[in-house]
């Protein structure tokens, strides 16, 4: 099949969509067009439909449309299951936001409808797309630094205090299911796809009352060991250590971590009713429509992307050298001392999820990120979780290779 441009549409139009949409209009030369949109909001819906058409109130109606040859899921996570049935149901191609969903026996079912489909599912988006973390798992595959010893990955930010509602804070138990698959998919990505145990435990935030972030211990099929470490309460910031340069590769703003925690711990003071009002009217300005919405990534990241991207520190020790993340490539620690390796840049987040889609479609292949995927690296998230709550070792069942 000659490669030609394809048609998406978008269930829910929330932040993540609002994302999605704005790389679509700044990226006029990526082969998809916008053509539908579906979300309960009516207003959503109805400036949607005035600036691409294809405006529709729910899921089915998108879904039943000809005209669409793949969705992108990003309505609420404990939707995911029901959108990807009426999705697979009507031979749609589907990328499904992280978390894929928040039970791994719904992974497995979606894993399964989407196979006797006969449709595509890409599970997204991680970090794992990111120039230098390609680059690294390359280099690791290469074999030009001996045997892979060693994956540390640690991150410090103010997830917890970003303008979110409480219970979808809750329903993903902080950063664990939210942020914990662009650690595991970095670590799986880089050790080989294959993790035998985790064992972790979840750092209460004092600030909301929900788990703040997470200290994890992985061991991978082959023995190599990987250590996850997260803290969203808006405390130590690891941008400091890439020169304020934060995740999305702009310039981070150093108050921004106590402005974020101080502004949070004000809202938690309030009585729950007006808390509440205020939390949903900053987490709707950030959807598709909103006075902030496609701009989210900025505000965390800085002003422009200017850098490579990055999710925290991320250290890789092999037999021969040390690896890590520079602002603008890697680092390669040997006997010789250190050295910097170039990384061009590359598309990353959610335009490469997009063009991992296309490609899929084009060359009738399923995405490397796929479903199988997914579910490998939800089932890490989850036996963290419940290795912090019964403080016991979690074997994995469900793991595929890199």
């Amino acid at each position: 099949m000659s490669e030609r441009q394809r048609k998406l549409g978008v269930i829910g139009l929330g932040q993540a969509a609002a994302m999605v949409i704005d790389c679509l209009r700044e990226r006029p030369d990526l082969p998809w067009r916008l053509v539908a949109g579906a979300d309960p909001r009516a207003h959503a819906v109805d400036a949607f439909h005035a600036e691409f058409g294809g405006g529709h109130a729910d899921a089915e109606s998108l879904c039943r449309d000809s005209d669409v040859d793949a969705v992108y899921i990003a309505s609420p996570s404990w939707l995911h299951l029901e959108h990807v049935e009426i999705a697979a149901r009507h031979g749609k191609h589907i990328i499904c936001e992280k978390p894929l969903t928040l039970d791994l026996a719904d992974g497995l079912r979606m894993v399964d409808i989407c196979r006797r489909a006969g449709v595509y599912l890409l599970a997204g988006h991680t970090h794992s797309f990111d120039a230098p973390i390609v680059a690294m798992s390359e280099l690791v595959r290469s074999g030009d630094l001996g045997d892979l010893r060693a994956i540390n990955c640690w991150n410090f930010n103010e997830f917890n205090h970003r303008p979110r509602l409480l219970s979808e804070l809750q329903a993903t138990h902080g950063p664990l299911l939210n942020q914990g698959p662009h650690h595991v998919d970095i670590a799986r990505q880089i050790g080989g796809g294959l993790v035998r145990s985790v064992r972790a435990s979840v750092i209460p935030d004092g600030v909301t009352g929900m788990p703040g972030g997470y200290t994890a211990f992985v061991q991978f099929a082959s023995g190599v060991p990987a250590t996850l470490v997260y803290d969203g309460r808006s405390l130590l910031d690891t941008a400091e250590f890439f020169g304020w340069v934060g995740e999305s590769g702009g310039r981070r703003d150093p108050a921004w971590n106590p402005q974020r925690r101080s502004e949070f711990e004000a809202l938690m003071a309030l009585p729950a009713e007006e808390r509440d009002a205020r939390l949903e009217e900053g987490k709707e300005s950030g959807r598709f429509g909103g006075e902030r919405a496609g701009k989210l990534l900025n505000a965390l990241a800085g002003v422009e992307a200017a850098y490579q991207p990055h999710f925290g520190l991320v250290v890789v020790a092999c037999e021969k050298g040390t690896l890590r993340q520079s602002p603008t490539g890697l680092y390669l620690y040997t006997a010789n001392g250190r050295e910097e390796i170039a990384v061009p840049r590359r598309d990353s987040g959610r335009v490469a999820e997009l063009l991992e889609m296309h490609q899929a479609i084009e060359q009738g292949r399923s995405p490397f990120h796929d479903g199988a995927w997914g579910v490998a690296t939800l089932e890490v998230c989850l036996g963290m979780l419940e290795s912090s709550q019964t403080n016991t070792e979690i074997a994995m069942r469900h793991q595929v290779s890199a």
